[in-house]
């Protein structure tokens, strides 16, 4: 099991601009406050209510159904594992993501999250993408992933031009393609040399 799962393929993935979509905001016209004690009792799990309700709100009524959906279905057809990069994985645990995730059926393939630490006060040019970097060098098993975000696109082109797949707003088909063709192995891996070209 423990090959089985070194071998499943990572998708370092981002939620605003991915996931929730910059302007959605329905979430105010919800009573919150109920929310986390409908959703503790439909999941009899308490942690609910120890949870960011405003995060919940987004979860429940602002994250784009069609984008989740992408995500869950490349999840599925390719049995990746999800690492939290984004700005939502920071004062959190993996419990807590799990427990957004598991709202859309997700919680199973959420498995870790980057780094909290600010690299950005190491080297400012590559904040996220050298989070992304740091933990794929602890994690040398992980030989296929696809690293989605809405934004870093300058650092993200220039450490991982052929992983990297970037959103506007939320994951649309085209993004999708792109992610199934980078975790077919149709783009390079940027640790394997490049086929040279006879042209």
């Amino acid at each position: 099991m423990q090959q089985e799962s070194e071998e499943r393929p990572v998708i370092f993935l981002d939620i605003d601009g991915v996931l929730q979509p910059y302007m959605d905001q329905n979430r105010f016209d919800h009573d919150l406050h109920e929310l986390l004690k409908t959703l503790a009792k439909k999941y009899d799990d308490e942690i609910y209510l120890n949870l960011d309700r405003f995060d919940l709100g987004c979860i429940c009524f602002d994250w784009d159904v069609g984008a989740v959906g992408r995500i869950r279905s490349i999840c599925v057809d390719f049995h990746a594992k999800i690492v939290i990069s984004s700005d939502w994985r920071r004062g959190k645990s993996i419990e807590d993501l799990k427990a957004y995730f598991r709202i859309h059926n997700m919680d199973y393939y959420v498995v870790d999250k980057t780094d909290n630490r600010k690299w950005g006060d190491k080297q400012p040019q590559y904040s996220r993408a050298g989070e992304v970097k740091e933990y794929l060098d602890a994690h040398p098993e992980i030989e296929r992933f696809v690293i989605i975000d809405d934004g870093y696109r300058d650092e993200f082109d220039t450490l991982y031009p052929e992983q990297f797949v970037h959103t506007s707003n939320r994951m649309n088909f085209e993004n999708e393609l792109r992610a199934r063709q980078i975790l077919s192995g149709e783009s390079p891996h940027p640790n394997r040399p490049r086929e040279p070209s006879i042209f």
